[in-house]
């Protein structure tokens, strides 16, 4: 079956990184797994001999139907043929918690993932995910690196980033051309935003970080989506201990929490 580029297939062929996948997802007997893409099953055999139940979820009609079919007659294992992108917990044919597995298409990746942290609350045990490498490098950013921005501090706010190990293209099918790595995401048992309104938290940080190369206090001030209040946005920066002049990609996780309750 051909991968199809509207989908951003590109499938898992090497057994050895199938082994490391199934490995560092550390499914327990009594899991519930939850795969995400599972395109032609590379991980699947390995994750159902693990799991006590399984689910996947597929957008690729034929290729959802395909596993159907291998899966006939399994009443531990079940296919969802939908898109990740907007599927809920409450779709699902097992309640949670579920240990999600995933080889994400490169061009969604970042965005599955901020799904599942927003929508699937309390439901996720641990999620191992293959990334893009500069994606993936952007979950585990840390402050004052290129690779830190909204989407690193927006993940880290609610959940432990463990990067785990590369993968070449050639492991793939069609060969990408671009590297990828595993990274495994633990979500907080409470996240570090706790007592503030996610909305307005992520609006801070998406705010702060649309002018990444001026300073702090002349990102905010130019944010549409904030106040063009500049004196409330001076204290409120005070305030949280910050250094307006600061860029806002020097600003820890914690920085963005204070500012946020600052602003109020």
């Amino acid at each position: 079956m051909r991968a199809k580029r509207s989908l951003g297939q590109n499938f898992l062929v090497d057994e050895s990184v199938v082994d490391r996948i199934v490995s560092a997802a550390g499914v327990r007997a009594g899991d519930t797994v939850v795969e995400i893409g599972p395109g032609r099953g590379a991980l699947t055999a390995g994750l159902r001999a693990l799991a006590r139940n399984y689910i996947c979820i597929e957008k690729d009609d034929a290729l959802a139907a395909q596993l159907a079919e291998q899966f006939a007659g399994d009443d531990s294992s079940f296919v969802v043929n939908d898109d990740a992108l907007t599927m809920m917990p409450s779709g699902l044919p097992l309640p949670g918690p579920y240990r999600v597995v995933a080889n994400l298409p490169y061009n969604v990746g970042g965005r599955i993932t901020m799904h599942l942290l927003e929508n699937w609350p309390g439901q996720v045990t641990s999620a191992t995910l293959m990334f893009q490498r500069e994606v993936a490098d952007r979950l585990a950013a840390v402050p004052s690196t290129k690779a830190y921005g909204a989407l690193s501090v927006l993940v880290q706010s609610m959940a432990e980033v463990w990067p785990l190990f590369g993968v070449p293209p050639g492991a793939f099918r069609p060969v990408p051309k671009v590297q990828s790595r595993v990274v495994r995401l633990q979500p907080r048992a409470e996240p570090l935003w706790a007592g503030l309104d996610y909305e307005r938290f992520r609006t801070v940080i998406h705010g702060g970080f649309q002018s990444r190369r001026k300073t702090l206090l002349n990102s905010l001030a130019n944010a549409t989506t904030l106040t063009n209040d500049v004196d409330l946005i001076r204290a409120a920066v005070a305030e949280a201990g910050l250094d307006g002049g600061d860029r806002p990609d020097h600003i820890s996780v914690a920085g963005w929490v204070a500012l946020t309750r600052a602003l109020g």
